[in-house]
């Protein structure tokens, strides 16, 4: 399958995830494109402007992933507005991740998540599967490793 792993950080977390993800998908013999998001001024918090300058066409992927991390309770807005300038989003299946420095997935995951998929789900897309993985006081690594395996399962039996 050919699959894209869009996702933006600052701190590392996100692009360490899609990192853990897009190997294991390529141990299992997928195509796998992995691309940071690229901004026309690094966008460190909400209510910055700013333009993407990589926007991403999906033309030619089975399954789209979007990873970001989540900012004052909500998605991240390079994440929302990188979708919105999406080409060949529509009928692709895709599988939105967030990291997110607060202990409980209720503190801003769970609403970025929602916001993610129903962005996506508007340019025409299916969710297929979403997760979130939260930092303080959890062995986050574990977590990623744990999410990773669901993730390819999710993907194998597409």
């Amino acid at each position: 399958m050919y699959i894209a792993i869009y996702y933006y950080s600052i701190t590392g977390t996100t692009e360490e995830f899609a990192s853990r993800i897009a190997n294991a998908l390529i141990k299992e013999k997928h195509h796998v494109e992995i691309v940071k998001i690229r901004t026309s001024v690094e966008v460190t918090g909400p209510g910055q402007k700013f333009k993407i300058i990589n926007e991403p066409d999906f033309s030619k992927f089975d399954i789209v992933l979007w990873g970001g991390p989540v900012w004052a309770f909500s998605a991240c807005p390079v994440i929302i507005e990188c979708i919105k300038k999406s080409k060949g989003l529509s009928d692709k299946k895709v599988i939105p991740f967030v990291t997110m420095g607060l202990p409980f997935k209720s503190f801003g995951g769970n609403r970025a998540i929602n916001q993610i998929s129903k962005t996506t789900m508007d340019m025409g897309a299916k969710v297929l599967f979403a997760t979130i993985i939260p930092k303080l006081f959890h062995n986050f690594k574990k977590l990623m490793d744990e999410e990773v395996i669901k993730i390819a399962s999710m993907i194998k039996n597409h």
